[in-house]
């Protein structure tokens, strides 16, 4: 039989060898647990720093994408790069220099002339998309005598065409017809070979389904005083049959294009003996549309996105379940 004492015994030798078979192994390989501290070490100081970037206020992210719009489509009009003798494009511009590759946003009191026919396409545009109106880019040639005239420097015949065409439009489409042109005559250098070298109109308007249509319109009637004697001296185009690939770049696109002589000579003084720029004003914005588009741009300034501006605009001048 076996005792007590022994069974006490036994039990003493077990967990004395259960002891021994739990030591560590670096215990018995000293060498190998150095090499293993060494190499975490090493591991922990290849790691790269992670770089936190700043967080960018919505605001100052907004800014920087109307900024950059604006940039882009500058430096796509007045690039020389547009060259295509298959398509028969032509320069639009005399420039030949690098174009700034930003556009500093500045108050609206301080915005070029320019830069505020340019915003105020935002707001157009979107106006253009209510159920029942249309938008629609434009060129207006202007008639040989009213072009002769303001060659010769007659500044009536500028104050002539720009009532006539406001006049014209509210009278033929209504006071909520909204719209923005330039006016200008291409440098002789860039003159279309053969074509007529008059003064002409580029613009965009909003009116209601089917203003544009051809034959004897109260719109094209209206404008007969002023137009040439084509029948084409009044086109009316979607716009993105040409410029952007969609119709809101598109139409931002033609605004710039619009510009593009006071932009040149903006860009670089030198320039002002080869362009025939208008005296005074050079744009026109309408009114209820030039208001909005100071609102829109003290809105891009702030960040706001153009859905808001939507939505804070006047009643009945957005349709606010477009979406963006």
């Amino acid at each position: 039989m076996t005792t007590e004492r022994e069974i006490a015994a036994r039990s003493m030798q077990e967990d004395h060898l259960s002891e021994g078979q739990m030591e560590s192994p670096a215990q018995h390989f000293p060498h190998t647990s150095q090499r293993m501290g060494e190499s975490r070490s090493a591991m922990t100081l290849k790691q790269k720093p992670v770089k936190i970037r700043p967080y960018q206020h919505l605001s100052k992210l907004g800014t920087a994408v109307h900024a950059k719009e604006l940039t882009m489509h500058k430096r796509s009009i007045l690039s020389k790069n547009i060259h295509n003798p298959q398509q028969r494009l032509k320069a639009n511009t005399l420039l030949n220099q690098p174009l700034p590759t930003e556009t500093v946003l500045k108050s609206w009191r301080d915005t070029t002339e320019s830069d505020k026919l340019a915003t105020a396409v935002m707001p157009l545009y979107w106006m253009g998309q209510k159920e029942g109106w249309e938008l629609r880019r434009f060129t207006l040639m202007l008639n040989e005598k009213l072009s002769d005239r303001m060659d010769a420097g007659d500044t009536k015949a500028f104050e002539h065409v720009r009532d006539q065409i406001t006049r014209s439009i509210k009278q033929a489409l209504g006071a909520d017809a909204h719209f923005l042109y330039g006016i200008e005559k291409a440098p002789a250098a860039l003159a279309a070979d053969g074509g007529r070298w008059r003064w002409h109109i580029h613009g965009l308007i909003v009116g209601r389904t089917g203003f544009d249509e051809t034959g004897k319109t109260p719109l094209r009637k209206a404008l007969q005083g002023i137009k040439g004697e084509a029948h084409n001296d009044l086109a009316f185009h979607t716009p993105d049959e040409r410029y952007g690939r969609c119709p809101r770049a598109s139409a931002l696109g033609w605004g710039v294009y619009t510009v593009k002589n006071g932009l040149s000579v903006q860009l670089n003084p030198a320039l002002s003996n080869s362009y025939n720029l208008a005296p005074g004003r050079q744009t026109f914005i309408s009114g209820v549309l030039k208001r909005e588009a100071k609102r829109w741009h003290e809105g891009k300034l702030k960040g706001v996105t153009e859905r808001m501006l939507r939505e804070q605009g006047l009643a009945g001048l957005y349709e606010l379940q477009v979406d963006m």
